[in-house]
């Protein structure tokens, strides 16, 4: 069971530790990505050690962030040594992939926004208010008093603005909006973000065609998933924004996209109006919030639909 840290807290065991490594959720998206860069440019700047991990490939759509070519993927049997391991934007220890079994730290630290949390590290700060774990790092640096940079603002910005949903999620509040006005001020573009985020290759067009064309509903189509099977599957190409198709079709209250990346596992995401969707992801040891969720099924792409849909049967009995 974790420690429950306050902001200050937080702050203080991240100055105490020397050598720190820095982990990014697996199936990386900009709050995990925004909100580790953002810390490790303020660790850096206070003259620490740090070291960025992801364990899984990270769509180029992010290439464009301030120091995303510092993350690396550790290898199996790798040892790495630190004084703190950092988990950021995670809510159960599967989504930190291999860090926790390479690295070894004296302590392991998870700063997290999902009320899902399963309090798997040594040290915690949650906060399920906030929209994105990117809007705590900016009070965490502010608590610190780290002086923000370009780098630092745009790697928060482009956190806010992933989980928002470009700021137009319920998830949005006067604090989030707040916290990109002051992003604004420290010389944030925004039209940086949103053209290289809404800007599309042929090739994730192309996949999204191929996908659309599994679209299912069932349960009167109240539920509709769409599915990537392995031999359509592409690493480099972002597939988050999937799931949004199924999501906004009137009816539709849950939406799910299948995505098989390797030979037994396959990524789950769930969306939804109202049902809590975070219940069922946690069910399956993954997490996140009411209307957005997922996790990982170790299982090929048809047995893991199976056994998802047929924990969604009882919600519509």
């Amino acid at each position: 069971m974790s420690k429950i840290c306050t902001l200050s807290e937080t702050g203080e065991l991240l100055k105490q530790a020397n050598t720190i490594v820095i982990v990014s959720h697996v199936s990386p998206d900009g709050d995990t990505l925004g909100s580790s860069l953002a810390l490790m440019h303020a660790l850096r700047s206070l003259g620490k050690e740090v070291v960025m991990n992801v364990d899984d490939d990270i769509p180029a759509v992010y290439s464009f962030l301030p120091g995303i070519q510092e993350y690396r993927r550790f290898a199996a049997g790798e040892a790495v040594e630190a004084d703190l391991l950092v988990v950021i934007d995670a809510s159960s220890a599967d989504r930190a992939g291999n860090a926790l079994e390479v690295v070894n730290a004296s302590a392991v630290m998870n700063i997290d926004h999902h009320k899902t949390n399963t309090h798997f590290a040594d040290y915690l700060y949650l906060d399920a208010d906030a929209a994105a774990t990117a809007e705590i790092i900016y009070s965490l640096l502010l608590t610190m008093a780290v002086p923000l940079n370009i780098d630092m603002a745009t790697c928060i910005y482009e956190g806010l603005y992933t989980d928002t949903g470009s700021f137009k999620y319920s998830n949005t509040t006067s604090n989030t909006l707040a916290t990109a006005a002051a992003l604004l001020k420290l010389g944030v573009n925004p039209s940086t973000i949103s053209d290289n985020m809404e800007v599309k290759s042929r090739h994730q067009v192309e996949m999204l065609s191929e996908a659309l064309k599994t679209l299912t509903f069932l349960h009167d189509g109240r539920v509709a998933f769409v599915e990537i099977a392995p031999e359509l599957y592409d690493h480099n190409i972002d597939t988050d924004t999937f799931v949004s198709y199924p999501r906004y079709i009137e009816g539709v209250e849950i939406a799910l996209l299948f995505k098989q990346v390797e030979e037994n596992l396959t990524r789950v995401s769930f969306r939804s109006k109202a049902v809590d969707v975070a219940k069922i992801a946690l069910s399956f040891g993954g997490g996140g919030h009411q209307k957005a969720a997922g996790c990982s099924i170790c299982a090929p792409l048809k047995e893991a639909e199976k056994t998802v849909l047929k924990a969604l049967e009882e919600l519509f009995v």
